[in-house]
């Protein structure tokens, strides 16, 4: 094994052992299991996720055959593969729910100060992804027309690339209807950068209200008055794209009642790489135009998460078929790559990031079990 994974796996058990403890013992957890108390199953399923396993079978066959592997995690009895399935498909998320706001609390004070860490402390991108399920064995998934699944709503912290929220909803909840359920008291002092599937006039002006900033993707069919015109300095950001306009616009049209009139606006012009121009909005004028160019292609970071989030954490491959079984599925998933952005400064230049989480995942597991 690899000698910082090594070390950074006990490192990681250390910090996360007391938000465990302190998750588990959230009211109801163990409601019901008086045998497979709310920790060993925090434990078991985050084993599950680190190691990358296809189903709950095998993670339960391979705790089965580890020396006290059971007994190490306080199940002097052990438990049977049903009793997994089924508590993992019908325990009160709130302990795990619970775990994840604690690690996400860890991990922001923590984030990687890179060149561009100050423009990106709160700066949100949001979207969302989607989940396919079978129609059969999750019946609730489907809804009219729609294909069977669920959607994965997040706000990515960019920052730390960490996830400041999720939700869950069935596939007729439309990225914009998501968003507006929203508090919008917890984005106060955010900006939050979006494409067209959030855009809206109407919402960026109940945004800009509630003291929140947008950086959006200009729709083509939106309406603006251009007021002033500002001089742009010859920069390409460090992404290879060139800003070519700067103006202060009034973006909407007084004769849409459905929306609204936003004066004070600014629409930023800019070439990327392949020759293809682009334009934004955004209510941010303490930024340079090179600026917001750059914070709306960080955008594509929340992308990335989704990827790293269902392929290689194994969120497609629920732990069960009922919906409560999915949304822990996805908090569970969400709470290990958390985990993973503590150390991933350690993790050795030229090795992949698979590598890094599967050697971690060893050594993590090995200080838990061999703990007394």
């Amino acid at each position: 094994m690899i000698p910082a994974a090594t070390r950074c796996g006990r490192q990681l058990r250390r910090r996360v052992r007391p938000l465990v403890e302190r998750a588990a013992a959230t009211p109801g957890a163990d409601r019901y299991r008086k045998h497979f108390p709310a920790q060993a199953h925090l434990w078991i399923l985050l084993f599950h996720v680190f190691d990358g396993s296809d189903s709950l079978r095998q993670t339960h066959a391979r705790l089965a055959a580890a020396p006290a592997g059971f007994h190490r995690l306080g199940l002097v009895r052990g438990i049977s593969r049903s009793q997994l399935a089924r508590s993992s498909a019908s325990r009160d998320p709130a302990c795990f729910e619970r775990l994840l706001a604690d690690v996400v609390a860890l991990a922001r004070p923590v984030a990687r100060r890179t060149a561009a860490w100050r423009e990106l402390t709160a700066v949100q991108a949001v979207d969302s992804t989607f989940l396919a399920l079978s129609a059969k064995l999750s019946p609730w998934s489907r809804h009219g027309g729609h294909a069977p699944g669920v959607r994965v709503h997040c706000g990515l912290d960019l920052a730390g690339l960490i996830p400041a929220h999720l939700r869950l909803t069935l596939t007729d909840t439309h990225d914009a209807r998501a968003f507006d359920d929203r508090g919008l008291a917890e984005l106060a002092g955010w900006t939050v950068v979006s494409d067209l599937g959030y855009y809206g006039h109407a919402r960026f002006a109940r945004l800009r209200d509630a003291g929140v900033s947008v950086i959006a993707r200009l729709h083509a069919q939106a309406a603006f008055a251009v007021t002033a015109t500002h001089a742009v300095p010859p920069i390409t950001t460090p992404d290879g794209d060139i800003v070519l306009a700067d103006q202060t616009v009034a973006l909407g049209s007084p004769t849409n009642r459905a929306g609204a009139v936003l004066p004070g606006m600014r629409l930023i012009t800019s070439r990327n790489p392949r020759g293809e121009e682009q334009r934004c909005v955004t209510d941010r004028v303490d930024l340079s135009a090179a600026d917001i160019v750059a914070l709306y292609r960080k955008r594509w970071q929340i992308e990335l998460f989704f990827r790293w989030l269902k392929y290689q954490l194994k969120a497609t491959h629920a732990f069960g078929t009922s919906r409560a079984a999915v949304w822990l599925t996805v908090v569970v998933c969400a709470i290990v790559a958390v985990l993973l952005s503590l150390i991933d400064a350690a993790r050795p230049r030229g090795q992949s990031h698979v590598e890094w989480l599967r050697g971690v995942a060893a050594a993590c597991q090995i200080a838990v079990l061999n703990s007394s």
